[in-house]
């Protein structure tokens, strides 16, 4: 079983065991697979690899997505309590033969059953002959006195006709529709009878009947709870259809072609469901003094029971919001006991006002021309008068007609003409009234009024209410209260460069406002405060576009609270986001200075920026380093840090020194420091005089005086070369002395946030610091967000924040402060790098130790919890590379072992061969030790070769590196560590990463020491790999880490998920490698 299958499949699986569901197992021994069936919701399929590769398969759909299922984990489970191995031999692939009960057995009895007893009702027996069964079914709607109903209502009743050669009344119906289900016989009458044994009967009538007979039920239970004779339900001739079933039930039987609906208006051959509000008409006349208003249709048709209205043969469904208006139509009829409601004159004025709009709604009303006249029906305009007295708003609410004016204030209330009626819109007046009521105002004499606390309570005025009453009515707010809140002011956002280059001054501007009166205003805003109170006790709102956007650009620069006199200061590095957050807001108008559109201007386009070649430069710069010099120099000016992180060999070397040249030649300079590691510190050396050679220049080494005094006694324009260790050892020495420039190499190595070398780097005073680094990113973002607290601190938010920004907003931060150019963009005459992965087999001795050793960490990870698996950690680690150390030579750490190594036999064979074809290769190893053995067994052949390792110095390094170039000697061992990076070996065109390292970075930088400027053949770069061993997962695992630095570094948008370091899965996933077999 693969053990990155989580605990929680194999529970799952487990419990399928327990509960049988694992219903047969089969071998297949000449295909070494075990075939099964596991019952949950479905029977899957399941074939169980019965090698030690465990390539299984299961036919559910979690399997396709996962690779793995509590399904296949089942069957592996099911075998292990029988005492068998997955793994099949010819033996216990006899011993299995499982065929458990099958469930579905039962089942399919069970469905048999069902299915003869169906038969029966179909089926005729051959003896009897077959008669047709004819049934006619009678719709209607029937008034209910029943008590239990409380009001009298129409309910629909369906009623029966049957027979073979003639129809007769059925009489019961119940009786009927329990003989049908029965199969028994009924006795229509004296004459004739129905056996529906052997009657036939269609498929629409059998379902029409089975429907019936659910639905009659349901009346028997009511016919039970309520005794009465007069109910409709106790009439053993019809049933009542419930409004829950009476739609599908009716549709069900119109399918039989068979069904009579009858009506007062007359009968239908079908009926038709509408969902739609029901067409209504009403009349108005006049009749003597008063007005006769008469409601056609509605009683007639009204199926309250259901909620339905019926009009000939249409069934209309209204919606639930004309069945509430027509609820008090209903009350008017049951009152009044007919279809006509007679109006006095001193009814009319509420009748026009609150029962006229409602019914209009509903249908039609049609009026004499007499009446015509006289009702007018005008659009209602409402209008709100707000003012401010006695810390309390007041509304004067109007509603305006034509004809009319109704007014809280009675002096504004204007009647219309009396032989004139206004039909008003209520509901609107009524709805605006409510809503006042709802934002707290309350009833007067005059006018609606509510108690205000100046501030909070006048924002929500202006900000909350007036929006929500306009939706309703005009507002109209007097010039006192008016001038109380400010909403519409302009402001005008300024940017410039600051004299020192290092911070932007951005000002703001707001119209009507004194400066000193603006940082406060600034702070509000700052604080997330919707609004703001002036010194003059007016309300200015902070929620207007304008103060968005000055809200928008102080929030993503991360802006201090320190304002004065409406300015602040953000560092530079910010132009760009600056620059962005400006041209996605509209709001204000902005002030761009000359200097910061400029400063914009050359981060976007760095090639642009003028700048000169150094004269004493003693080389010649390729295009694309001319463009990281201007790019140096262009950062440098505006006081920003940058990373070149040009892929390995493009010389980025030669484009720091040409800076550092270029600022010596502009004026006197404070000293430059560089940091490499030590095996790199010479190298630096021998290029500042190869490309520099006027610029005075220094290794700090010797003992801890002699480096003091170097570092005391440095002047300007001397460039200082050191160690990260001997930093790190020196750290308050350099404390003391002022460089102009900070240089870090291979900047990788302080990746590490919380190490003393990186903490002793962010606490020296240097003004412009600059990394190179091929891989800025090697394992997790976490690295790349150190390297820029040294060299721009600040630049980024909190790690925690920094953590959770989107990979696409983290390169787009970046991307000015960033060089990144790969070789085949940019050196087209550069030879090919042909990569090949190369594998090996293991001997039989070393197989045999490593399945040992496999198996023995296997069972210890096993069944560690989480928090058992961090405890052991370290011991799990250690036991990889053990492991890896056996793919390499078991003689790593057994000094007894005297079998081969499949890796080292195959190695020996490359060099032979690679000798005689003139190849001259470099052999990389992260055991020394492993390049002890490897030299030693050339050495037996008479084959010579250098040897670089942590130990060699850094003089011996440049004499080894210069005499392979020169052509002594074809091999070159190199520590992966110690030689990995900072050495040009273009005498070299072939490369053997002999054991693998988790990290894709560290091997591309050892193939980058032949693979770069100079080199004039196809460099070949051989990946060897112990097939069927961790070698292989190792593989997989660094194609998934390569993803992270493109994401970041190179490409423009990046929305995947970082990967992290190794993780628990990664190391669960490792050891769950099977393909090594004894």
């Amino acid at each position: 079983m693969k053990w990155s299958i989580p605990e929680r499949i194999i529970e799952q699986g487990r419990k399928l065991v327990d509960d049988k569901r694992v219903l047969s197992i089969h071998s297949i021994l000449e295909k070494r697979i075990w075939t099964a069936e596991v019952l949950e919701d479905d029977v899957y399929q399941v074939e169980l690899d019965g090698t030690t590769k465990e390539e299984d398969f299961c036919s559910c759909d979690y399997w396709k997505n996962h690779g793995h299922c509590k399904h296949t984990v089942a069957v592996e489970l099911a075998l292990r309590d029988r005492g068998i191995s997955r793994v099949m031999t010819p033996d216990n692939a006899e011993e299995v033969e499982i065929e458990m009960p099958d469930p579905g057995k039962e089942l399919t009895k069970t469905f048999s059953r069902v299915f003869f007893n169906e038969q029966l009702i179909n089926d005729t027996a051959p003896s009897q002959q077959q008669t047709n069964l004819q049934i006619e079914y009678k719709l209607e709607h029937k008034p209910d006195n029943a008590a239990l109903l409380r009001n009298p209502n129409e309910v629909l009743v369906i009623s029966l006709r049957a027979g073979t050669d003639k129809l007769y009344v059925v009489k019961d119906l119940m009786a009927f529709l329990e003989s049908f289900i029965r199969h028994e016989t009924f006795e229509l009458n004296a004459h004739e009878e129905i056996d529906f044994k052997t009657v036939s009967i269609t498929e629409e009538d059998h379902q029409s009947l089975v429907f019936m007979y659910q639905e009659a039920a349901s009346n028997q239970f009511i016919r039970g709870q309520y005794n009465e004779p007069k109910s409709i339900f106790n009439n053993k001739r019809f049933l009542v259809l419930s409004p829950s079933h009476a739609e599908n039930l009716i549709n069900c039987i119109q399918k039989t072609e068979h069904m009579i609906f009858q009506s007062e208006t007359g009968k239908y051959p079908h009926v038709r469901f509408i969902q739609d509000e029901v067409p209504m008409l009403f009349e108005m006349d006049y009749q003597d003094n008063a007005v006769v208003f008469s409601i056609q249709d509605l009683k007639e048709a009204d199926l309250k029971h259901y909620h339905w209205f019926i009009k000939d043969n249409l069934f209309y469904i209204p919606s639930w919001k004309q069945l509430e208006t027509i609820k008090p139509l209903r009350t008017f009829l049951a009152k009044y006991k007919g279809d006509q409601i007679l109006i006095h004159p001193e009814e009319m004025p509420d009748f026009t006002a609150y029962v006229l709009p409602l019914v209009s709604t509903l249908g039609e009303v049609r009026m004499s021309e007499q009446m015509k006249q006289s009702f007018v029906q005008e659009p209602l305009k409402s209008c709100i008068y707000f003012s401010y007295r006695h810390e309390k708003l007041e509304a004067v609410v109007e509603f305006n007609y034509r004809h009319m004016v109704l007014s809280t204030d009675p002096k504004e209330t204007q009647l219309p003409d009396e032989n004139i009626q206004v039909i008003r819109e209520s509901q609107k007046e009524i709805h605006l009234l409510n809503l006042l009521k709802q934002l707290g105002y309350e009833r007067e004499e005059t006018s609606y009024t509510k108690r205000v606390v100046r501030d909070e309570g006048f924002y929500t005025f202006f900000t909350k209410e007036i929006s929500l009453l306009e939706e309703e009515a005009e507002v109209y707010v007097d010039d006192v209260l008016d001038q109380l809140f400010l909403n519409e002011l302009d402001t005008v956002t300024k940017v410039d460069v600051a004299e020192s280059g290092s911070f932007l001054d951005v000002h703001f501007d707001i119209k009507g406002i004194t400066d000193n009166e603006v940082d406060a205003v600034l702070s509000s805003l700052m604080a997330r405060k919707k609004f703001h109170t002036l010194n003059n006790g007016k309300i200015l709102s902070l929620e207007t576009d304008d103060f968005h956007e000055i809200s928008t650009v102080l929030r993503e620069l991360r802006a201090s609270k320190d304002f004065q006199n409406g300015s602040v200061q953000v560092p530079s590095y910010r132009g760009l986001e600056l620059e962005s957050v400006l041209d996605k807001e509209k709001g204000s108008k902005r002030d761009l200075s000359k200097s910061f559109q400029d400063m914009v201007f050359y981060l976007n386009d760095p090639e642009t920026f003028a700048v000169d070649v150094p004269k004493q430069l003693q080389g010649t710069l390729r295009p694309y380093q001319m463009t990281g010099f201007k790019w140096l120099s262009m950062l440098s000016t505006y006081g920003f840090g940058g990373i070149l992180a040009d892929d390995m060999g493009l010389g980025k070397t030669i484009q720091m020194i040409t800076y550092i040249l270029s600022e010596v030649e502009k004026n006197e300079k404070a000293p430059f420091l560089i940091i490499a590691p030590a095996s790199l510190t010479y190298n630096w050396f021998h290029e500042m005089k190869k490309f520099a050679p006027s610029i005075e220049c220094q290794v700090v080494s010797g003992s801890i005086e002699e480096r003091k005094t170097k570092i005391q006694e440095v002047k300007p324009n001397t460039v200082l070369i050191t160690s990260y260790q001997s930093f790190r050892q020196d750290a308050e020495v350099y404390k003391t002395q002022q460089f102009s420039t900070l240089i870090l190499d291979e900047s990788q190595m302080v990746k590490n946030y919380h190490t003393k070398t990186s903490k002793a780097l962010r606490d020296l005073p240097v003004p412009q610091k600059f990394a190179l680094s091929g891989t800025p990113i090697e394992n997790k973002i976490d690295e790349l967000w150190s390297i820029f607290q040294l060299i721009m601190p600040g630049f980024f938010p909190s790690i925690k924040k920094f953590r959770s920004l989107p990979n696409e907003r983290i390169a787009k931060m970046i991307q000015p402060f960033v060089l990144r150019r790969v070789k085949k963009d940019v050196l087209k005459e550069l030879p090919k790098k042909i990569e090949t992965n190369l594998y090996s087999s293991l001997s039989k001795e070393q197989k045999t130790i490593y399945l040992a050793y496999l198996q023995q960490i296997q069972e210890s990870v096993l069944n560690m919890s989480g928090d058992e698996f961090k405890r052991h950690r370290i011991e799990i680690l250690s036991g990889l590379t053990r492991l890896r150390q056996i793919c390499c030579d078991p003689r790593l750490f057994m000094d007894d072992y005297e079998g081969e190594s499949g890796k080292l036999e195959q190695l020996k064979e490359m060099v032979a061969n690679g000798l005689e074809n003139g190849k001259r290769m470099l052999i990389f190893s992260q055991f020394t030790s492993m390049l002890d053995i490897i030299q030693k067994e050339l050495a037996a052949q008479e084959i010579e070769s250098f040897y670089l390792s942590g130990k060699t110095k850094p003089v011996e390094r440049i004499e080894m590196v210069n005499q392979f170039n020169q052509g002594e000697k074809s091999i070159f061992l190199i520590s992966l560590k110690a030689g990995g990076t900072g050495l040009n070996l273009t005498g070299a065109d072939t490369v053997i990463l002999y054991d693998l390292w988790w990290n894709p970075a560290v091997e591309e930088q050892a193939a980058g020491r032949a693979h770069r400027i100079g080199q004039k053949n196809v460099v070949e770069v051989w990946r060897m790999i112990a097939e069927g061993t961790i070698e292989e997962k190792i593989n997989a695992l660094q194609k998934e880490k390569k993803s992270l630095f493109d994401q970041i570094i190179t490409e423009e948008h990046a929305d995947t998920k970082l990967q992290k370091q190794l993780t628990e899965e990664d190391i669960r996933e490792i050891l769950s490698i099977g393909g090594v077999t004894e």
